[in-house]
């Protein structure tokens, strides 16, 4: 792809992308006095997230620590007044710089500095007298009155050993507990300013998208596909991304979320593509599945209708439950359904469904997918939030549990966002769900008569005009698009 289409995939989007849209200290203050009142509530003095580069959702969202770098770190939360954010002696120089949006204050703890390194010059504090400044009775001391009860609200997932036993260690076994549900319910209902950001996240990845598909040929390697798509990421204001950048091509379609390698993308071959920027801390998605320099066979066009069709009934369902406020395992019931019902030929000539590979939707926000609440399920008998971001996430594997391909096609995939208000609900992306016909093409917007009619944007998120779609980028569309 010549780097001119990729500058002006950055032009023709860039005015939707509103870069210096964040998230304030009056809702920092909000979401705090949520988590106090719920901390109240249940007899807490403290509430405890971690994070690292990996797991960085539920300190994100509360002290704006989007881009934390090199040691774990942790966020004390007291039952009034100001966080504390405590870390390391390298990482809290990062950390400092991130909190200034919400105001959260910072703290370097020798517990949190890498292991093997010395900091001779580095002021660290104790636990203790942080905890002091944060809660009037002192644990552990004779006539200090009752213990400080801390509550730990992330997943014993993340949570590294070490710092249970710090707080354990300090405050005692009975006095620690874990309370994940506290934080992730509250951090679930998103407001008007989340929505719209999330939506930005998604013309970043529509773009970056674009960009990807017009590089994919025979003979790229995966990671040059990738490198388009990051650079359009970052270019356009996405500092981070929820997973590596997805080009999985061949065999390695198996892998349902490879990150891009060297390896050559073959004639023929089946890719995986997906992307994920974190526009200032909120994440967007773009996920399909193509195939590279040839046109697909009539099994293999049966197999992605089958998915598209999914697709349909999945949203259909989610959109009646935000109407009438169903129980949202009605969605999943529609979809497995759905899937009941669907017999396709396998390589044998015998009728089967298809596998999916995981649940239809999930909860989203500062992370991709691993909010830890808020997924649809067989299970979740709760109606849909309120005010929430979702993503529709549905797939299809190609071979069996013994790993044996059994259809044409290893894996596909259609993943986009969904953002819901009240009773409404709609798709953040304007990209196609089928975009075959657009790989190897140097196109710098979605042709206005291929956009995703299921794309409705969030009130408030900029949004092309019908004079610009058709204009400008138009033009440079129908002179520069060149098949394979």
């Amino acid at each position: 792809m010549k780097t001119s289409v990729i500058e002006a995939i950055i032009d023709g989007h860039a005015p939707l992308v509103e870069r210096g849209r964040t998230i304030g200290r009056a809702e920092y203050r909000r979401r705090w006095a949520a988590v106090q009142k719920a901390m109240a509530a249940q007899g807490y003095d403290l509430l405890y997230a971690c994070g690292s580069e990996l797991d960085r959702s539920d300190t994100a969202w509360l002290a704006g620590i989007f881009d934390p770098i090199i040691e774990r770190y942790g966020l004390l939360v007291p039952r009034s007044g100001t966080p504390v954010a405590v870390a390391g002696s390298e990482g809290g120089h990062v950390i400092e710089d991130c909190v200034r949006a919400s105001g959260a204050g910072v703290a370097l703890l020798r517990e949190f500095q890498i292991s093997d390194e010395d900091y001779r010059f580095a002021q660290f504090g104790s636990l203790e007298d942080v905890v002091a400044s944060l809660v009037p009775l002192r644990a552990g001391r004779p006539g200090a009155g009752r213990p400080v009860r801390i509550a730990v609200s992330s997943s014993g997932q993340f949570l590294p050993h070490d710092h249970m036993l710090m707080l354990q260690g300090r405050f005692g076994a009975d006095n620690v507990v874990f309370d994940t549900h506290l934080l992730r319910r509250i951090k679930y209902e998103k407001s008007p300013q989340e929505l719209r950001t999330i939506g930005a996240a998604a013309v970043i990845a529509d773009a970056a998208f674009l960009g990807m598909l017009g590089t994919m040929e025979p003979g790229v390697r995966e990671l040059d596909v990738a490198a388009v798509g990051d650079y359009i990421m970052k270019r356009l204001g996405a500092g981070r991304t929820g997973f590596p950048t997805i080009v999985s091509s061949g065999t390695r379609g198996r892998s349902v979320l490879g990150p891009a390698t060297n390896r050559v993308i073959g004639r023929g071959e089946f890719v995986s593509l997906g992307v994920s920027p974190s526009f200032n801390g909120y994440h967007g998605i773009m996920r399909r599945t193509v195939k590279a320099g040839a046109e697909r066979t009539f099994p293999e066009e049966e197999f992605f209708a089958a998915l598209e069709g999914l697709y349909h009934v999945v949203l259909n369902a989610a959109s009646e439950a935000a109407r009438r406020g169903h129980p949202s395992c009605r969605i999943d019931a529609a979809g497995k359904a759905y899937l009941d019902g669907t017999k396709l030929k396998d390589k044998h000539g015998r009728l089967r469904t298809p596998h999916e590979p995981y649940t239809f939707l999930h909860n989203t926000g500062c992370s991709e997918c691993q909010e830890g609440f808020g997924a649809v399920t067989p299970y979740t008998d709760e109606p849909l939030g309120t005010n929430i971001a979702l993503m529709i996430d549905v797939a299809f594997l190609g071979f069996d549990e013994k790993k044996k391909l059994v259809f044409p096609v290893e894996y596909a995939v259609i993943e986009d966002g969904l953002w819901k208000s009240g009773p409404a609900l709609g798709v953040y992306n304007r990209m196609p769900l089928d975009v075959q016909d657009l790989v190897g093409r140097e196109m710098i917007e979605i042709p206005a008569d291929r956009v995703n009619p299921n794309y409705r944007p969030y009130p408030g998120t900029n949004k092309p005009g019908k004079k610009e779609t058709m204009s400008r980028r138009a033009a440079f569309n129908s002179k520069k698009a060149r098949p394979l």
